[in-house]
């Protein structure tokens, strides 16, 4: 038992449930729908989407374990009492274990491709499983590009789910091409809204980790450009994200819907406020760590938003 609870805590299985909730919400609770009103068929059943999900898990979960393999060191600076790989966990099992999810999870993106009838899509997988490696062997440890890589994986989460459903790229009537623009917009806005908070979120924990990090030479961009300067870029990017949600507002707030205005100032942006001013005043390990404890509830509301829109559809 302590054993599944060590390799639970090294797959942050709250951050795996964020993956299974975000997918379901956004293929259920918008893709399907607007194909549904269209009278298009998906290209998924739901045992296919269950396979993709699977194969997202999969992935997150072996980079997770890769990522602690390598930083068993630095870990045990930073966060000493979160350390499992090598005491609850030993590195063979870990590494054996991270190659065999990613090996399934690619057989599994091959198998879906072929259902889709896009074989190029097989190359999805890998790529993922490739840019993780990197990541934890060297990207993470260089300024600005591990953290935009964990934030483009994170809003490839969303991407993923379309990129699935091969109508949409391939309209054959207005139906077909108002359901793919339907879709692709609001893809692109959850893409958006996921890149800029896992953004914020890892500059937040590069700022927490400094100590460790600095120690082993890392180059992250606390360690670069200093706490202070870190600090504004995080404010940029918050500000940015308060922005993108302001855009969405417009069009409940020209047609008088004003619930909606206030359910994403209330769920959205006024968390991203509270945290924009407690990093103002943030200047130590336990101060970063409640931060981006809070830019995780930012996520899990801008997911939960799917479900407010689903209603007001149907």
């Amino acid at each position: 038992m302590k054993s599944l609870f060590s390799f639970l805590r090294v797959v942050r299985y709250p951050n795996l449930l964020f993956v299974v909730l975000t997918q379901s919400f956004f293929h259920y609770l918008i893709v399907i729908p607007v194909l549904k009103s269209k009278g298009i068929d998906t290209s998924l059943t739901d045992f296919d989407f269950g396979l993709l999900v699977l194969a997202t898990v999969l992935l997150a979960a072996a980079g997770y374990i890769i990522n602690d393999y390598f930083d068993v060191k630095i870990d045990a600076i930073n966060k000493p009492k979160k350390l499992f790989i090598s005491k609850s966990i030993n590195r063979r099992s870990a590494i054996l274990i991270h190659q065999g999810f990613n090996g399934l999870a690619v057989v599994i993106g091959i198998y879906l491709a072929w259902r889709v009838g896009n074989y190029r899509l097989a190359m999805i997988n890998p790529i993922v499983a490739a840019l993780l490696w990197f990541y934890s062997t060297g990207y993470k440890k260089q300024p600005f590009i591990g953290n935009f890589t964990v934030a483009f994986l994170s809003g490839l989460v969303v991407l993923v789910v379309v990129f699935f459903q091969q109508p949409l790229f391939h309209p054959t009537n207005d139906f077909e091409l108002m359901a793919a623009y339907s879709i692709f917009i609001r893809a692109f806005f959850y893409f958006v809204f996921a890149f800029l908070v896992s953004f914020i979120r890892e500059i937040v924990k590069d700022m927490e980790d400094i100590k460790g990090d600095e120690l082993y030479r890392c180059k992250t961009l606390p360690i670069v450009l200093g706490i202070p300067k870190t600090k504004v870029i995080v404010y940029i990017l918050g500000v940015i994200v308060l922005g993108l949600i302001g855009f969405v507002q417009l069009g409940p707030l020209n047609a008088g819907d004003y619930i909606t205005v206030i359910y994403l100032f209330q769920t959205v942006q006024f968390p991203l406020f509270v945290m924009m001013w407690l990093l103002f005043k943030a200047d130590g390990q336990k101060d970063f760590n409640r931060i981006s404890t809070l830019v995780k509830v930012v996520m899990l509301m801008g997911i939960l938003t799917m479900g407010y829109f689903y209603f007001l559809m149907i």
